[in-house]
């Protein structure tokens, strides 16, 4: 079993190496870009903007690529609680979620104000990014009242355990005031 697991880990740090260089290869190619045509006399806000979201998903997949790092490399565990799954879910979706808000704004800048028809996409993309972030904020909602919940079972459980043992009798419950 240490041998897969080890093994696990050579693949999860080989995938979030590349992806984590894949990100630096996307932002070196923007700036190149748009050195290469400013030099060449070819600047536009066309450019910069196109530039600017592959900066946007550079960004993002270099989160990606230091998630599967943090998560599935340094940290040596599954995850055992609610609150875990829902810190990395949480994490995960962020990065996602902040990566399509700000392709959608900068394709919004992109589009011309004579191309309105241009805009359904950006606008979809937008929505798709509110939604997800309305998703999370559910999840989040449930997975805390879950959470809540179990350990509230879990601590009638022992009461009713120690009661059982005779361990904690009604003359040494604690009153609220």
């Amino acid at each position: 079993m240490q041998r897969f697991e080890f093994f696990n880990k050579i693949i999860y740090l080989a995938i979030a190496l590349v992806l984590m260089l894949l990100a630096v290869v996307l932002v070196a190619g923007a700036t190149w870009t748009l050195v290469t045509r400013t030099v060449a006399g070819e600047s536009s806000t066309f450019n910069i903007f196109h530039s600017v979201g592959l900066i946007i998903v550079s960004v993002a997949v270099f989160d990606v690529g230091k998630f599967l790092f943090e998560e599935e490399v340094l940290h040596d565990r599954e995850l055992r609680s609610i609150r875990e799954a829902r810190r990395s879910l949480t994490k995960f979706m962020t990065i996602i979620i902040v990566a399509l808000s700000l392709e959608a704004l900068v394709l919004v800048f992109e589009t011309k104000q004579e191309q309105v028809s241009a805009l359904l996409y950006p606008s979809v993309l937008m929505g798709s990014a509110i939604l997800a972030l309305v998703g999370l904020g559910v999840f989040q909602l449930l997975s805390s009242k879950a959470d809540a919940l179990r350990a509230l079972h879990s601590a009638k459980a022992e009461v009713e355990a120690e009661v059982e043992e005779g361990e904690l009798t009604p003359e040494r419950v604690p009153r609220q005031r």
